[in-house]
């Protein structure tokens, strides 16, 4: 409105000036002209109270307009939030009674997750103490196994040093038992030499009979000869002397054969406390190693076939069980092959005749760990309570590693028995039976065989393990 009253203002000016005229000359036209100013007033206040009242009613009119919607808006707006209120009211309602709901099942299981938490801290608190027991006892263990570690370690320097002991007092017992022999030679001419002394003793009485003959021949007038007496004293000093050397001689062989004897036994008592040592810490390292038995061995071979084998009674043979599960244990047996079928034996060994490389590292490997070529025993066991019966499984002569499974009774053969020209024989150790695998045994036995009864198929041994006791 001040902006049109303004243009109104400048419109009425400008037709004032327009009209002005330069200043009158007379009275008359001073009048005139003031009339025309008039007029002209007139005329703008009339122009402009026309237009001012057609832009007011446009102007009101436009208001109008602006009101009535300004007021539908705000009843649409009013009814709107009338609604949304309504709305979020009932929202509200809703969310307080679920979130009364809410708090009250998690008020319901914090409590319970309290109590559980406070029975849980309990719980968790003694598993602690216990935990913190049982780190003490596996701390107190863990000492024990280092003691252990440490005392196995001393154990095997001390079996090493019985074991040369051993090998020193065997060479000790086969010089004093070749000394005995000597000794029983010389026994046999001390009795041939006792013969002779005999002999001699009575050559001797003869003598003295003779000379006593002879001095009652003197005595009755009858003397002899002087060279026959004195020949006779001769016989009978040289006699005398030559046993007085003789009983010397068998006195001190005597006392020889004595402290050879005495020397013998005393050797013979520490082999067997060397024995019931080394007995001893077998058993005790199978037991502290595969535990309490009975104990189980399984030998796989090429195809995934399978044997399994139980050993012994652990008392009856504790040295050579335990040799056999460590050779299972430490895989010596992996790449070689069952080399030997016979009548009465099958022959398995650290051998691969297939393969000189492969049989070549089987060797170094056996050489290095002290199983070849003098054994792998420290000395032979055989008992009759497990004798050499079919499918039992023994060792060689030789004390392994070769072992053979008895494909039928083999006691007269492989057990204790006497052989011409070399006495007694102790028998070959027995220490397990085929318990599973006997399918797998007579594959073997039907394959082809060269002249010296050795395989001519290639059966290598791909795995051996000791098989837990719980398991099988």
């Amino acid at each position: 409105k001040r902006l049109v009253l303004v243009n109104i203002f400048r419109c009425s000016t400008m037709t004032t000036a327009k009209h002005e005229a330069p200043p009158p000359r007379s009275g008359t036209s001073l009048l005139v002209t003031i009339l025309l100013m008039a007029i002209s007033a007139l005329l703008s206040g009339y122009i402009t109270s026309t237009i001012l009242d057609k832009e007011y009613k446009i102007i009101f009119a436009e208001m109008q307009k602006d009101c009535h919607q300004t007021q539908n808006d705000y009843l649409s707006c009013r009814s709107h939030a009338a609604e949304e209120t309504t709305t979020w009211r009932i929202y509200a309602d809703q969310n307080i009674r679920a979130c009364q709901e809410y708090v009250e099942r998690h008020l319901g299981e914090d409590i319970l997750a309290y109590k559980l938490g406070s029975d849980g801290l309990g719980k968790a608190i003694n598993r602690t103490l216990e935990h913190e027991a049982l780190r003490f006892e596996l701390t107190q263990s863990e000492a024990k196994a280092t003691t252990l570690l440490n005392s196995n370690v001393i154990l095997n320097q001390e079996v090493e040093a019985l074991e040369k002991d051993r090998a020193i007092r065997t060479r000790k017992i086969k010089d004093y038992v070749t000394e005995l022999e000597d000794a029983e030679r010389a026994l046999e001419l001390r009795d041939l030499e006792r013969v002779q002394c005999d002999r001699y003793y009575r050559d001797l009485l003869n003598c003295e009979e003779s000379l006593n003959q002879a001095q009652q021949d003197k005595v009755n007038n009858k003397a002899p000869s002087s060279h026959t007496v004195k020949q006779l004293k001769d016989q009978v000093q040289a006699l005398q002397n030559q046993g007085k050397m003789k009983e010397a001689m068998l006195e001190e062989m005597g006392f020889t054969i004595n402290d050879a004897k005495k020397e013998i036994q005393s050797w013979k008592v520490k082999a067997e406390s060397l024995l019931e040592k080394v007995n001893f810490r077998s058993r005790r390292d199978v037991l502290k190693q595969y535990g309490p038995g009975p104990h189980y061995v399984q030998i796989t071979l090429s195809q995934e076939e399978t044997i399994l084998l139980k050993m012994a009674p652990l008392d009856l043979m504790s040295h050579t069980i335990h040799i056999f599960m460590n050779l299972i244990q430490e895989k010596m047996y992996v790449g070689g092959t069952f080399l030997l079928a016979r009548e009465h034996i099958l022959v398995a060994a650290p051998i691969d005749a297939f393969d000189p490389e492969n049989n070549q590292r089987l060797e170094e490997k056996m050489v290095e760990e002290g199983y070849f070529p003098d054994g792998a025993l420290l000395f032979h066991q055989y008992s009759p309570e497990f004798p050499h019966e079919k499918y039992t499984v023994g060792f060689s002569s030789t004390g392994g590693p070769l072992f053979y499974i008895n494909i039928q009774d083999n006691i007269d053969a492989h057990g204790p028995r006497h052989i011409d020209n070399e006495g007694d024989v102790e028998g070959d150790p027995v220490f397990a039976e085929v318990v599973e695998g006997f399918d797998v045994i007579q594959r073997i036995l039907a394959l082809p065989r060269n002249e010296d009864d050795s395989l001519n198929t290639r059966v290598q041994i791909v795995d051996t393990y000791v098989v837990e006791s719980d398991a099988k």
